[in-house]
């Protein structure tokens, strides 16, 4: 079995280059490449559990989101994974169903485990072992949200700017009975969009009514559900922000069956290739999925590669507005 001395050997460099390599740090094009055709020729393949030994850690990465089947959540660990995996990272990833008890379950299962940092999605309150995570100074990363009560770095995308110019945009298309489906009034992106929804009203002299809010809980279902009943409640609604995709699906399903009428204009948060299918067209906000993962992923290796750096910082990335 060829060793990193072969490589070394072969490519010509000494082994630290091969070492550095290995390691993910920045070498020479040309020594790099190199190295890589050594490695190829000898087909050698790096121990990473022996490597991760020498350093004491297991080169792995724990990943909680709330559910594996959310396309949105899953594109941004497919980016994370991209990324973490050029530095000899693995990922392993839980979902919690939207419940404590799991989601602390499974937080000890990364623990006992041995991971070396944990990405959290969807988390903007602490927990005892999110708190056990961060005592043991193992590096946190934040996905959607801050999580209060902790010190993390944090990856989250313009809620409130994108759903207030979202509204302007309803608004300067004429529209001015415009409802909202939103989420829990607990959650942080669920506060924010609909902050954003409720200034852009105010900003141009509307008045916030309450019976055209509605919350529902981030399903296809509650969608549906809040569709009719805005528009039950509200026969002159013309316009409605959603703040959720799966919601979003929900309501146009119920918006369908109704052959179109009332004639409603849709804004909803979230755009994916189904997005293009719908007809009529529907305007969207696109959260940069690949951008927010990609940014994950180096704040999470930079604390990794540095266990030195203390300090944490808080990435907005900005959305893409679709208009139609």
């Amino acid at each position: 079995m060829a060793t990193a001395k072969d490589v070394a050997a072969l490519a010509g460099v000494s082994i630290g280059s091969v070492s550095n390599y290995l390691n993910g740090r920045h070498q020479r094009k040309a020594t790099a490449e190199k190295i890589k055709t050594a490695m190829t020729q000898l087909d050698y393949h790096q121990n990473i559990i022996a490597s991760g030994l020498k350093k004491n850690k297991t080169m792995s990465i724990g990943i909680v989101i709330n559910q594996l089947t959310d396309f949105f959540s899953m594109s941004i660990v497919s980016a994370i994974e991209a990324y973490v995996e050029k530095f000899g990272y693995s990922i392993i990833v839980c979902d919690y169903h939207d419940d404590k008890k799991r989601l602390e379950q499974k937080i000890d299962f990364l623990l006992k485990r041995s991971i070396d940092a944990i990405i959290v999605f969807h988390q903007d309150q602490s927990t005892p072992m999110l708190e056990k995570i961060a005592n043991s100074n193992i590096p946190i990363v934040a996905i959607d949200a801050p999580i209060n009560g902790l010190k993390t770095d944090v990856v989250v995308v313009n809620n409130y700017d994108s759903s207030k110019a979202g509204v302007n945009y309803l608004l300067k298309k004429g529209y001015r009975h415009i409802g909202i489906i939103t989420g829990s009034s607990e959650n942080y992106i669920a506060q924010k969009r609909q902050q954003g929804y409720e200034d852009a009203l105010k900003e141009n002299g509307l008045t916030v009514k309450n019976s055209y809010i509605w919350s529902g809980d981030y399903t296809i279902k509650s969608g549906y559900e809040g569709f009719n009943r805005l528009i039950k409640q509200n026969p002159d609604l013309d316009a409605i922000f959603i703040i959720n995709y799966y919601m979003s699906l929900g309501a146009i399903k119920a918006y369908r069956e109704k052959n179109h009428q009332p004639n409603i204009e849709f804004l909803v948060y979230d755009h994916f290739f189904v997005n293009d299918l719908f007809f009529p067209e529907i305007s969207s906000i696109e959260q940069p999925v690949k951008q927010i993962g990609t940014t994950a992923g180096k704040l999470v290796i930079a604390k990794l590669t540095n266990p030195a750096e203390t300090s944490c910082q808080t990435v907005y990335c900005r959305n893409i507005f679709h208009q139609m």
